[in-house]
């Protein structure tokens, strides 16, 4: 699941959230310290999430790869490590205005962004609609398959559930109506049967290494790193 051709082009969004839930209480530990405004330090582990858009929205087509990894934290150093060897440097880049997004933005193509805290959240094309729907993706499959990861083994978790958002094909468009009356055209997708989702497996480990896994898998040496 984690072996890709290629790496990611086109129009790719990128975003961070965090993975874990709230520390439970005890009386004889001490508050975790604080961050800046007086804010109350998170203990949660900060993951950066990567969503290549589907090339077209007519029916048949592919979606997009995804994935997302654990980073040590949201500095510009941490971004550049992660996009490096995802991202190739002629994508159209798509992120919100975070300091180290805004940075590693300059390398590419393009570079735009949409201001979360002016409560802007889609400009035209402009959003990272995709990439928090990813995320959103991924907080559920947790709670709800999983229940509980570790951060040491949470990259794990990630390629089943990018490798799983890749394998959909676009279906047709519905019109939707918010309640303040606007529409707006939403992608239907499908899952793509199970008998092709190992087409493609199969296909990407041709003239790589294979070894048996310690769980009684296949892990599959890559040529293109995903997130090192």
């Amino acid at each position: 699941m984690v072996a890709r051709e290629h790496m990611l082009d086109g129009t790719v969004e990128v975003d961070h959230f965090y993975l874990g839930g709230r520390p439970r209480k005890h009386p004889d530990n001490p508050l975790p310290g604080t961050g800046r405004k007086g804010q109350v330090k998170t203990e949660k582990t900060p993951v950066m999430a990567i969503v290549q858009r589907p090339t077209d929205i007519i029916s048949g087509s592919s979606a997009g790869d995804a994935c997302a990894a654990v980073v040590t934290g949201l500095s510009l150093r941490a971004a550049v490590r992660a996009v490096a060897t995802q991202i190739e440097l002629r994508a159209h880049l798509m992120s919100d205005e975070a300091k180290a997004f805004v940075a590693i933005g300059e390398s590419f193509a393009a570079h735009e962004t949409v201001n979360h805290s002016s409560r802007e959240y889609v400009r035209d094309a402009v959003h990272v609609n995709s990439a928090e729907g990813f995320n959103a993706r991924v907080r559920r499959t947790i709670a709800g398959v999983f229940h509980h990861i570790s951060p040491e083994l949470a990259d794990l978790y990630f390629h089943e559930i990018g490798f799983r958002w890749s394998q959909r094909v676009v279906t047709g468009q519905a019109v939707r109506k918010s309640r303040s009356g606007k529409e707006s055209k939403k992608i239907l997708w499908s899952r793509v049967p199970p008998a092709l989702q190992l087409m493609r497996v199969f296909r990407a480990a041709t003239g790589r290494q294979m070894r048996r896994s310690h769980s009684g898998g296949i892990t599959i040496k890559s040529a293109v790193a995903v997130f090192g």
